[in-house]
């Protein structure tokens, strides 16, 4: 059966699947869109060969690219709507004016969806054909009463009236921190682990399903968290990771805290934090950041920057401003009922 395609585009657009290829032209069309929202971006070239690199991410089944009809063959047929006439009307094609995927998560419980369309194209009747494309392909995912899609958008961004319009609801608020690296404490205490722990770097191999499940637990409760296979968060986390920017917590032999952080084009990210219930209050979530903050500096990064959950229940934005880093953008996430 052919999955759906985006349908109801305006003239001079077409369609085709995400090639490896493209990769750096969707990159560069992330950050153009998040840029023209709220001046600052994360996007990443390792970030998205990751994702693509998901066992469960297939190209030619879970996204789209919307395409200038520029450079099209005088000869093509006529557009097509549906599965691998759509597909084929563009072969070549001109540059990508939109990207738009949808997922399910790991364990089936919820449906991710996002689409992104280049400045210069937004709002000339791109956006409503494939927010409801995300719609119809989420449907068929669903596997229970209780499945819901999410969205998101940067605080301030248009498509959060789409949304609305199309019976999302806002749900839940996530927040972008950023810390200068030039004052990071210079006291050697202040590095010191608590009494019968110790901080290590990652040792790949080793360390992988440990720091896995650390994870696995550390994050279990939190928002649309949803259970992730160690082949998958392998494929997700170490693609053409650098994990000498990974750090690990231990008490004897069992780990009970790590923090994965990658060196980026804009700055150092903290990607995830994780301390397992029994070892929280002891001072390892701040002794972790501020090892990889120096690590981060030391590999020359100016800045570091991570996000949160705006209603996280662990207190990790409390610490994360106890630590001096400031706000700086807010993205809304949006759900709706499957």
């Amino acid at each position: 059966m052919s999955e759906p395609a985006p349908l109801g585009l305006p003239d001079g657009y077409g369609l085709r699947r995400p090639r490896g290829d493209d990769l750096d032209e969707v990159v560069a069309l992330i950050a153009a869109a998040d840029l023209a929202v709220t001046g600052e971006t994360t996007a990443s070239r390792d970030d998205l060969r990751a994702d693509w690199a998901l066992p469960r991410f297939q190209l030619a089944r879970h996204a789209w690219l919307v395409v200038t009809d520029e450079g099209r063959a005088a000869d093509e047929g006529p557009t097509a709507s549906e599965g691998r006439a759509a597909e084929d009307r563009m072969a070549g094609g001109g540059r990508i004016a939109a990207y738009a995927w949808v997922l399910d998560a790991a364990d089936h419980s919820a449906v991710d969806g996002q689409f992104l369309v280049h400045p210069d194209h937004q709002w000339r009747g791109l956006e409503a054909p494939l927010l409801e494309w995300i719609e119809r392909f989420a449907a068929t995912m669903a596997v229970a009463a209780s499945t819901t899609l999410g969205v998101w958008c940067g605080r301030g961004d248009r498509r959060a009236e789409l949304y609305l319009a199309s019976s999302f609801a806002r749900t839940r608020s996530f927040l972008r921190l950023r810390l200068t690296l030039d004052h990071l404490p210079d006291d050697p205490l202040v590095y010191a682990p608590p009494p019968g722990l110790e901080v290590r770097r990652f040792v790949a191999r080793r360390d992988e399903r440990a720091t896995w499940a650390t994870l696995e637990e550390s994050f279990a409760d939190h928002f649309r968290e949803s259970p992730m296979p160690f082949e998958e968060w392998r494929a997700l986390a170490l693609e053409g990771a650098d994990t000498d920017l990974w750090f690990t917590a231990w008490d004897g032999d069992e780990m009970v805290g790590c923090i994965t952080c990658y060196a980026e084009a804009y700055g150092g990210h903290v990607d995830r934090l994780g301390v397992r219930r029994r070892w929280r209050g002891r001072g390892l979530g701040r002794l972790l950041l501020l090892t990889a903050f120096a690590a981060l500096r030391d590999r020359g990064c100016a800045e570091a920057v991570l996000g949160v959950d705006a209603d996280n229940a662990s207190g990790a934005l409390a610490l994360y401003e106890s630590l001096g880093m400031r706000r700086t953008v807010t993205h809304d996430f949006y759900e709706k009922p499957l």
